[in-house]
């Protein structure tokens, strides 16, 4: 079943003073070229449901890396890849969070099949999973947020991590579709995001996405750490004993992210 939500409100009055007050984190210090992003995706398609962890790299020149693993398991392990400069700009996101207008235009082309209510909540969190946006570029985007129509807020609740939220709820196709967006309540990060349909017995989850890194790092997975800079270790851990496939974790992170209060960890 999908994320239940308390009843909600007007999104924009909790958006703007989220714009205003967005508060750095532990993360927000780490330095380096290249954002680090750790993801969880479950995706159901017609009671098909699949599992993905990915650990992704992203720079500037729209360069990157990408580390996945997938249950049911494809017989490949673990899935490397790696773009070259340039080689990301079908990707849309070359300097996303430059101003809301342009943050507005990069999110409608990661769904361009979407309404425009919607297409900025899907599109935000489709950017997350590449982008560690800091203070500022976060507070452009609980902005736009806060400047689209037909948005509901929905403080305290809770994503599969356990750590607590601000969720964004959008609907389309004449309210039979969901999108929701968890925001940190102080930071303004994207903590998680969903995608549900109605059905006879509820809403039910479709597309769930759960961020559970985000930093900088001066490297990616292949390449040496430089000179007094820690390295960021990727291990490869199995998740159950008696589940195939595994799970990337970083092993040691540039920054650890404080829990708030009620917050539980996600490892």
């Amino acid at each position: 079943m999908a994320t239940k939500l308390r009843p909600g409100q007007p999104a924009r009055p909790i958006l703007l003073h989220l714009a205003h007050h967005a508060a750095a984190d532990p993360c927000d210090s780490a330095v380096g070229r290249f954002n680090l992003v750790h993801h969880r995706a479950w995706y159901d398609n017609e009671g098909e449901q699949s599992t993905r962890d990915i650990v992704r790299w992203y720079a500037d020149d729209d360069s990157g890396a990408e580390l996945m693993t997938q249950h049911p398991s494809d017989g490949f392990g673990v899935i490397e890849d790696f773009w070259p400069p340039g080689w990301l700009h079908d990707r849309n996101l070359f300097h996303a969070y430059r101003s809301t207008d342009w943050l507005r235009a990069k999110s409608r082309l990661q769904n361009a099949q979407l309404n425009r209510t919607t297409q900025l909540v899907a599109g935000l969190a489709a950017l997350a999973t590449w982008h560690s946006p800091g203070p500022p570029q976060r507070a452009l985007a609980a902005q736009a947020l806060a400047d689209t129509t037909a948005l509901t807020a929905h403080p305290n609740t809770p994503d599969h991590a356990g750590r607590t939220g601000i969720a964004v709820a959008a609907t389309s196709d004449n309210g039979r579709e969901r999108h929701l967006l968890i925001l940190h309540p102080s930071t303004g990060a994207v903590l998680a995001y969903e995608r549900a349909i109605l059905t006879p017995t509820g809403w039910r989850t479709r597309v769930y996405l759960l961020l559970l890194t985000h930093t900088h790092t001066p490297h990616r997975y292949w390449e040496p750490p430089a000179t007094n800079t820690p390295p960021v270790a990727l291990t490869v851990q199995r998740e159950m004993p008696r589940r195939p496939g595994v799970w990337l974790v970083p092993a040691e992170h540039p920054c650890t992210p404080e829990l708030e209060p009620g917050e539980v960890s996600p490892r």
